[in-house]
């Protein structure tokens, strides 16, 4: 069986990944999780079976890390790191890596790894997620039968009761803050509006652009068109709150100490939805005419689907023969990933104009 290794397996989204990796696996694989607290990290892996092991990681440990990532075929990094000490590491052994940061900073940091990843003939996967990773691929998709594309806009409608955790909340709160470029101009995140379609609501939703790290990889790579990336959630008086925190430039201040004013905002009740949807539309040529696709996604939960694209991400990249640094839309596409991640609360629809 294949040996697994999920660091940060105690967050919010490191236990939902151990659960997935399961699931996809069909229980056919080795899990080891680590935390650096030791008792913590062991009541979570009986809290799986006797089977899972626990091992205790430091990532800001270099020696640690040295001790401990070794003789795996896969590490799934679920935590923040301040430099990729664990991908240097899984390329040195030849270790498979998934990673779900969605900054693009330290996917930098990882870049710089990809010529040591390719002469070790091994991959390491970043931005692995729902926004950012499910998101590349519904671009690739959405713009595979356009001979020309002039525009993409991504929009994404998020839940007030997500199951984020105060570090979910955080980073998006952080991806908020940052300026945006936007037709050759320089605007502030989550402030210019417009509308876009999602699956499932009977009219269009107001939405609002941010920057987004995903957007520095995709262009270049996938298409050289313009594309924006826009968000929102379902309760409008939140969205008029975290506007209202971003011009008073409180951001920074939450970010750094007051998770006890988060914590109280927004609460996850699991007795009520956390659905999320996804939404590319795209416009260009197609056939010598102008034409408009969207393509929209609704799912249950935009953490748990992370975690299921995570770990169905692990199942293809073993049958792949994966060398350097690569992104979710570099190894796989839409039809693959839904089809291993298997989910009937997950639905798509295609919109033609």
């Amino acid at each position: 069986m294949k040996k697994m290794m999920v660091v940060g397996a105690s967050g919010v989204l490191g236990k939902l990944i151990c659960m997935e990796l399961l699931r996809v696996f069909e229980k056919q694989i080795k899990l080891i999780v680590t935390d650096y607290k030791n008792e913590r990290g062991k009541r979570l892996a009986a809290f799986f079976n006797s089977d899972v092991q626990f091992q205790c990681l430091d990532v800001d440990n270099e020696e640690n890390i040295k001790q401990v990532i070794k003789n795996v075929d896969i590490v799934v990094v679920a935590v923040k790191q301040r430099n990729p000490h664990i991908q240097k590491r899984c390329i040195e052994n030849k270790i498979l890596c998934i990673d779900v940061t969605p900054f693009y900073d330290f996917a930098e940091k990882v870049y710089e790894l990809n010529q040591s990843a390719e002469n070790n003939k091994i991959g390491s996967v970043i931005m692995s997620g729902f926004f950012p990773g499910l998101s590349g691929l519904m671009m690739k998709e959405a713009i595979s039968d356009f001979q020309e594309v002039t525009e993409i806009n991504v929009g994404l409608l998020q839940s007030t009761n997500a199951k984020a955790g105060i570090s979910g909340i955080l980073d998006m709160l952080k991806i908020i803050d940052q300026p945006v470029s936007f037709q050759n101009k320089t605007v502030s995140g989550f402030t210019k509006k417009r509308r876009m379609y999602f699956l499932n609501h009977f009219r269009e939703k107001e939405v609002r652009l941010i920057d987004h790290s995903e957007k520095l990889l995709l262009r270049g790579k996938l298409t050289a068109a313009p594309i924006n990336y826009w968000t929102s959630w379902n309760v409008n008086a939140f969205n008029k709150l975290v506007s209202m925190i971003r011009k008073m430039s409180f951001m920074e201040m939450i970010n750094k100490v007051n998770n006890n004013f988060l914590s109280k905002v927004v609460r996850h009740n699991p007795n009520r939805n956390e659905n999320a949807f996804l939404t590319v539309e795209v416009k260009g040529v197609v056939d010598n005419k102008e034409r408009v696709r969207i393509l929209s996604l609704s799912t249950f939960s935009d953490y748990h689907t992370t975690a299921m694209m995570t770990a169905s991400l692990a199942k293809i990249a073993l049958k792949s023969e994966v060398k350097g640094i690569i992104c979710p839309f570099e190894l796989t596409n839409l039809e693959e990933i839904l089809s291993v991640i298997n989910c009937p609360d997950i639905q798509i629809k295609e919109v033609n104009q």
